[in-house]
């Protein structure tokens, strides 16, 4: 002990934060292992690559004659104009003889590769359009998504309501990548923080744009699912909705907001020796949910507070917790915090502007 410790003995306790480990930026491709695999190193059931090099060193092959669907799907995620930090790619197995053996089914891929928490939306490469619906139910029951791309806009494989999956028409085979442009969409879109961004109107790098007749995109609209066409002189995303009809952008906000939540509340508790079930240790709690929401707002997924038509205040958001001496001696004995409530409004976005004019020599 040095002469100052016995004058001034200090001791820092370093607090340290709950990570979930989730994200919601990343894709997971999953398909078959590469025609001619790398032998060293081995290719892993789930691996993380940070460049198209390094999908290639495994052996997939990503142009060209012969080249991998995983390798070609991996090329059009890395030639987007944001480029992914990484991208994860679950291998589909073999089961059965080497030479004679079949691939698994891709939801016991995507089964192994749950355990794996840094990826988002899974996204098949190689696999049967008639595997799409399983992958898309088994993605239901978890938090994360699932898009594909099909090619009959009367046709879409995926038939049932899913909140999780989304679908993107490419119709006529028009170019090597469009089987994958739903690789470039959710590359394209995932760029953004969850909560600022909308899944249409924006351009994809490494895919053609797609014709359709007006038939054809009514009935895709109608569906609902996603297509790329040329507006004007460039091609735009369009559609951007989940098969259930809700708003891609909102099922992936939603899914954010309440990790953000969970972490904040979580991390409270660690970094306190405890909560007292008290107004004060209730406000705690309060404050965490409206950090959330705060930063929600932020990211622009939650709205500002408005005024309506007469000039009433309409809050982007409102939250309500119980008083500690309104709550029953079983509840405070449960030591479970219930009544913690809060409503917010979603910002949405303008994907279409309709304007009315009048010329004239007088108004």
């Amino acid at each position: 002990m040095s002469n100052l410790d016995r004058i001034v003995s200090i001791n820092i306790e370093l607090q340290t934060v709950v990570s979930s480990g989730v994200s919601f930026d990343n894709i997971l491709i999953v398909g078959p292992a590469p025609k001619v695999p790398s032998e060293d190193p081995t290719v892993p059931d789930v691996g993380v690559y940070t460049s198209l090099a390094s999908v290639n060193e495994m052996g997939w092959k990503s142009e060209g004659e012969g080249a991998d669907p995983v390798g070609i799907a991996a090329r059009i995620a890395f030639s987007q104009t944001v480029k992914p930090g990484k991208i994860y790619i679950a291998v589909q197995k073999t089961t059965g003889e080497p030479d004679e053996g079949t691939l698994e089914e891709p939801t016991v891929t995507l089964s192994r590769a749950e355990a794996e928490s840094g990826w988002y939306v899974a996204m098949p490469a190689g696999i049967e359009e008639e595997k799409f619906e399983a992958m898309a139910e088994w993605t239901e029951a978890r938090e994360k998504m699932f898009g594909y791309s099909y090619k009959n806009p009367d046709s879409n494989p995926v038939a049932n309501t899913y909140f999780r999956s989304f679908g993107i028409c490419y119709g006529d085979d028009t170019g090597s990548g469009d089987p994958y442009k739903h690789i470039a969409m959710a590359v394209r879109f995932l760029s953004y923080d969850a909560g600022e961004e909308t899944w249409v109107n924006k351009s994809l790098a490494a895919v053609s744009t797609s014709k359709f007749t007006d038939t054809q995109i009514d009935t895709i609209d109608k569906d609902p699912g996603s297509y790329y066409i040329q507006v004007g002189s460039t091609g735009l995303v369009q559609g951007g909705k989940v098969r259930a009809g809700e708003w891609i952008d909102v099922i992936r906000f939603r899914d954010w907001l309440k990790n953000d939540m969970q972490l904040r509340i979580l991390n409270l508790k660690v970094k306190r020796p405890k909560i007292p079930y008290t107004d004060k240790g209730i406000g705690l709690v309060h404050n965490q949910v409206i950090a959330s929401l705060k930063e929600g707002r932020r990211r622009g997924g939650i709205a500002e507070d408005q005024y309506n038509s007469e000039e009433e205040l309409v809050p982007g958001y409102i939250t309500s917790v119980p008083k500690a001496a309104d709550l029953t001696d079983e509840q405070r004995h449960s030591r479970t915090l219930e009544g913690v409530k809060f409503s917010a409004l979603l910002a949405g976005a303008i994907h279409v502007t309709k304007v009315e004019g009048f010329l004239g020599y007088s108004h």
